[in-house]
């Protein structure tokens, strides 16, 4: 994470956006700097052929942080609608700017959905009408059916995702770009993994589940003792 992007995220919605105005541009080049277009099919799969191949113990649930995690922006900086380009699988806000996710992820949560797991966000965005528009306009809601997205400690975004899922936090998996989060929630035992600024990739979600098999693993053989 870049110290421009560590010291952004302010604890209150509107220090927030004061602290990110001035890297409005940054965040529009980061965002179609690697030339690559929204696709509802996918195609970058980094060579990996199954995340789950091979992986005995998984996650009942997966969780993603939304801003620089699913996508490579913060979406307060952003104005919806938003609108699919019919011709060019382009992603636009209100103002014509491009708002892409990263390339894996669309092949991601299809297949973890087709996994049996289930998928949730846990975003502390202050803009939360906008992220619910987006994760809508992707096309995410029919894979990913709990959402947490509001200012605040994730930890609290976790008790709501146990009520609504009744799956406890340690049957859980944890994506987001920052250590702040990925502390809080591995203290609360949430098995937790801090994406670069490449955001959320296939290698990345396959490193997470090994990472989930082997505490989990571990933990039993620790109780059977």
């Amino acid at each position: 994470m870049s110290l421009s992007r560590q010291t952004s995220t302010g604890s209150s919605g509107s220090s927030r956006k004061a602290s990110i105005g001035s890297l409005n541009r940054k965040a529009s080049t980061e965002s179609t700097g690697s030339g690559r277009r929204y696709s509802t099919s996918g195609s970058y799969n980094n060579g990996i052929a199954v995340l789950t191949e091979n992986i005995s113990v998984l996650p009942k649930l997966i969780v993603f942080d939304l801003d620089y995690t699913l996508w490579p922006l913060w979406i307060e900086m952003y104005s919806p609608p938003f609108h699919l380009e019919r011709n060019e699988p382009q992603v636009r806000d209100k103002g014509g700017r491009i708002v892409n996710p990263y390339p894996d992820v669309k092949d991601i949560i299809v297949e973890l959905k087709e996994s049996g797991i289930e998928l949730g966000i846990a975003s502390r965005t202050p803009e939360i009408k906008g992220a619910r528009r987006l994760v809508e306009t992707l096309g995410w809601d029919k894979y990913i059916p709990f959402k947490e997205i509001y200012p605040g400690c994730k930890t609290t975004h976790f008790e709501n995702l146990c009520k609504h899922t009744h799956i406890p936090l340690s049957e859980m998996l944890f994506f987001d770009d920052e250590e702040r989060n990925i502390k809080d929630l591995t203290a609360a035992g949430v098995v937790s993994c801090l994406v670069d600024d490449r955001g959320v990739t296939r290698k990345a979600v396959r490193d997470g589940l090994l990472k989930f098999e082997k505490e989990r693993s571990h933990d039993k053989e620790v109780q059977s003792k």
